[in-house]
């Protein structure tokens, strides 16, 4: 049997309704013609590289079929028909594939594109994880040094206050103290004799 691979672009105005209709006619066109669709793929909606019938853009859908070469026009006559399609194009993939290998190819590609994005997954929820930890680290770092210059500057005011309270205390000696270096000496004993030198 023979595999192709069927691109076709329908008009962005159509809606989703009309779109997912447009495709299940298609894919009944190719199990009514005695072809083996393997797989439809909706790529959505795309920039076209230029105008066509004045769109810019475009809904893709990709089919992978088997069948004789008659199931392959009938496909493209009924896309040729269709005042929903813009372009279409198919190719031939194989000259004789067998389908069943094909199916089995083709369910293994989306397993693993499947278990690519349950990793990509994991790996961006552990990042995420990681930042929200290092995020909550910080925080706790920052919240710690808050209380640390909290307590430094309490104690410090402590001390200013402890010393405020000495001098205050303090204040009546010292003056005192202060008074009695300052005062001259009355006690003739103490005062140099005129003539010598001291």
């Amino acid at each position: 049997m023979r595999r192709y691979e069927t691109i076709f672009i329908l008009r962005p105005d159509l809606g989703e309704p009309a779109h997912k209709e447009a495709i299940k006619r298609f894919e009944g066109i190719v199990a009514s013609n005695g072809g083996d669709l393997v797989e439809t793929e909706e790529w959505g909606f795309r920039e076209l590289a230029y105008n066509i019938q004045g769109e810019r853009r475009g809904f893709y859908v990709r089919f992978d079929y088997g069948g004789a070469g008659a199931t392959m026009n009938e496909v493209e006559r009924n896309l040729k028909l269709a005042d929903g399609v813009l372009r279409y194009l198919s190719v031939l993939v194989d000259d004789s594939a067998d389908m069943a290998q094909v199916r089995t190819d083709v369910e293994a590609r989306h397993r693993r594109a499947a278990e690519a994005k349950a990793a990509a997954e994991a790996r961006m929820a552990a990042m995420a994880a990681e930042r929200a930890a290092a995020a909550e680290l910080a925080a706790t770092n920052a919240a710690a040094r808050a209380v640390a210059q909290e307590a430094a500057a309490a104690a410090k005011a402590a001390a200013e206050a402890d010393a405020a309270r000495v001098e205050t205390a303090g204040a009546p000696a010292g003056e005192a103290a202060a008074e009695n270096v300052a005062a001259p000496s009355s006690d003739p004993s103490t005062e140099p004799e005129s003539g010598q030198q001291g």
